[in-house]
């Protein structure tokens, strides 16, 4: 069922209610980007009011939104309310939102193809950079060099031609030493390559490798253990949280706070979320 539509009729009404954000809520705020602010109003719309406006974005967008939503973290009631109003809306929740790769995921593939949005998780969990050899550049180098051991040592000269010095340094210094030298050979050696050469190169590291270095990308425990949480009743959850505050608090207290997120949106009863 879609969620009610903001009351943008009752905004002047209830417009004294709304105090204007203080100087740290602002400062916050100055300090975000704008696909950071974007994020945080597409989290608090969710995904049925959101749904059109992600519509709307190419690819590119939807790639750095989606990045700056899964980095988010906690965005207070405070600062969710002030971009709100610079929007001409205002939301009040219960609690903060946090933003996640996995809880991107979620809302993402309420109204994305499973091709696109396998796409833009990849890039979210993969390594930064705007191009291939950006994100090879991001790699750890031992990781790198454990991949490119069992190419070619001409397709390695490539790669390594393409990435940071820094990067290619660190590299050659791991992979073995009659393998590194024939590869410095054939860098030596090497003039333009052809742009289908490149492209070949790039969609095979991209579906061999990097595609798999997202997948395999370790998971924070904390999330794991909060959706794991989130599937117990209330009072099985209950006992394991007191449990867990008893032996680590500071781990409980992450759990708690990652265990609110965009799906319990859907959960809270309308004395709980107000709209303007």
């Amino acid at each position: 069922m879609a969620t009610p539509a903001p009351n943008i009729e009752d905004a002047t009404a209830d417009e004294q209610a709304v105090q204007l954000p203080d100087s740290e809520t602002r400062a916050q705020i100055n300090r975000m980007t704008g696909p950071q602010k974007v994020a945080a109003l597409l989290l608090a719309l969710g995904a049925d009011w959101g749904k059109p406006i992600w519509a709307e974005l190419n690819d590119d967008e939807v790639v750095s939104i989606s990045v700056a939503m899964s980095e988010l973290g906690n965005v207070t009631n405070e600062v969710t309310q002030a971009l709100l109003m610079e929007f001409i809306s205002q939301m009040s929740l219960a609690g903060a939102l946090l933003g996640t790769a996995s809880s991107t995921e979620r809302l993402l593939a309420k109204y994305l193809p499973p091709d696109r949005l396998n796409a833009i998780m990849e890039e979210i969990r993969g390594p930064a950079g705007r191009n291939m050899w950006e994100k090879l550049s991001n790699v750890q180098a031992s990781v790198l060099a454990s991949y490119l051991k069992n190419e070619y040592p001409q397709t390695v000269a490539v790669v390594l031609s393409k990435i940071s010095c820094d990067h290619a340094a660190g590299v050659l210094s791991i992979l073995p030493e009659e393998f590194s030298t024939d590869v410095v050979q054939r860098m030596l050696g090497m003039g333009s390559v052809q742009r289908d050469v490149l492209e070949k190169i790039e969609n095979t590291l991209r579906s061999e490798f990097i595609s798999n270095l997202s997948q395999t990308r370790q998971r924070d425990s904390h999330e794991l253990i909060a959706e794991v949480f989130n599937s117990f009743d209330r009072q099985t959850e209950a006992r394991f949280l007191a449990t867990l505050e008893e032996a680590d608090w500071e781990a409980a207290e992450r759990i708690k706070t990652l265990m609110f997120t965009f799906d319990d949106l859907a959960k809270l009863d309308k004395s709980s979320v107000q709209t303007l």
